[in-house]
């Protein structure tokens, strides 16, 4: 009976310790919402209500809760209202869109709360410096940059077999990344490429063309009629102009390009690239990022990491908030 007794007791301080080292966590987690437009707001709402009841990746006495602002063209002002309206209810993550112009509120975004280290999932902006950790410390995305795009092209290159390219591309960040992409992943994929295809020439030029004459005729003089092209809308249409008038869109040429050269309205039949379904589906990626932070923080739980209460005060420069860095 004693032996029973001093068992039960061993079991009782099991049990006490083990209750003791379990972490208190928060009962509620606001995810703010930086979008472009009402249907996104409502939808991230219902998303958010609907995520509360499913067990698969909310736990027992969890619950999330929306806080959305509308992405405005000003940076300066997106940023305080990030300050305003997110930090302020202690936002544990922020999904952002963008604007139809430009890229420079969903940075403005990034920046404020990547101070904080306050995660952000880009649902919609594609440009290469999102990529720089150095600036972007705590940026996500589920759309890819476009300079990953590279990677499909040595693939189209191996597949068809062509061994000489000319690469041309915007000056601008995304431009060189996608050169210094292609040429990284050509080096380190050497093994897995069938076909290795070596650059025979580089034209790079400055965005807003008004003529691209003089580089083709600079290209005609070269042996490779393949032609890899990286250049939003506005310069593809320019140079597939010039390129018609030049003969150079026609049998014998081979144009390799990435999706942004394939909006414009004159580009030539033939003309090889490729677009990435559901880029632009907004209420999709505004799901699945929702979604990715609910079960980041599932896991954390499961692996009993601390999760401390958000920071709450864009005045407040202090310590780091350790619970939204990174883990590789």
């Amino acid at each position: 009976m004693k032996r029973m007794f001093s068992s039960m007791l061993l079991l009782l301080a099991i049990s006490s310790s083990t209750q003791s080292q379990k972490l208190e966590y928060p009962s509620f987690f606001n995810i703010g919402g930086v979008l472009s437009n009402n249907d996104s707001e409502t939808h991230f709402s219902m998303v958010i209500a609907h995520l509360n009841f499913d067990q698969q990746y909310v736990p027992r006495g969890v619950t999330y809760y929306d806080k959305t602002i509308r992405i405005d063209k000003n940076p300066i002002k997106t940023a305080l209202d990030v300050c305003k309206h997110l930090i302020s209810r202690r936002v544990y993550s922020v999904v952002v869109s963008h604007e139809p112009t430009g890229d420079l509120s969903p940075a403005a975004v990034s920046y404020t709360n990547g101070f904080y280290q306050i995660p952000i999932i880009g649902i919609s902006s594609r440009d290469a410096a999102f990529s720089d950790k150095n600036i972007h410390v705590s940026f996500l995305r589920t759309v890819p940059p476009y300079y990953h795009q590279a990677d499909v092209w040595l693939e189209m290159l191996s597949h068809f077999g062509y061994t000489k390219v000319i690469i041309i591309h915007s000056s601008d960040t995304d431009g060189r990344a996608v050169l210094g992409r292609f040429q990284t992943t050509s080096q380190t994929n050497y093994d897995d490429i069938d076909v290795r295809a070596t650059v025979e020439s580089i034209i790079e030029f400055e965005p807003k063309l008004e003529s691209f004459t003089e580089n083709l005729i600079e290209m005609k003089t070269a042996q490779s009629r393949v032609y890899l092209l990286y250049a939003n809308e506005e310069d593809s249409y320019v140079i597939f102009r010039d390129a018609s008038q030049n003969n150079m869109t026609e049998a014998g040429h081979i144009w390799i390009v990435t999706e942004q050269a394939l909006k414009a309205n004159n580009t030539p039949i033939g003309v090889l690239g490729l677009k990435l379904n559901y880029a632009n589906s907004e209420n999709e990626h505004i799901r699945d990022a929702i979604y990715v932070l609910a079960s980041a923080i599932k896991e954390m739980m499961a692996h009993n990491e601390t999760i401390t209460e958000a920071p709450k005060d864009c005045d407040d420069t202090g310590a780091i908030w350790e619970s939204g860095c990174f883990r590789q």
